[in-house]
């Protein structure tokens, strides 16, 4: 059995950003609070300060890490090398 090979969208696939806590999402129903629209390279490859690992809402917990930008996101195909974040409060 093959382990499965992350694949990340293109640069140009629109992101919707959370006002609460920073990630982004491939939807905008995946974040809480909507702050903005962009694409994927407004957001993968810019340096991320480390937000909360947790949504505020209690929503969308499953959080991913970019270990080249530190960027989180709720889909791990906008981050180059994503990372499972552990669920921290």
């Amino acid at each position: 059995m093959s382990e499965k090979k992350h694949v990340p969208m293109p640069k140009q696939t629109p992101a919707f950003f959370c006002a609460d806590c920073g990630a982004v999402a491939l939807r905008a129903d995946d974040v809480c609070k909507v702050m903005g629209k962009g694409k994927k390279a407004d957001w993968c490859g810019t340096a991320g300060v480390k937000p909360p690992a947790f949504c505020h809402n209690k929503v969308h917990t499953d959080r991913w890490q970019c270990k080249n930008c530190g960027q989180i996101a709720v889909n791990p195909e906008l981050l180059c090398e994503p990372e499972k974040l552990e669920q921290s409060e």
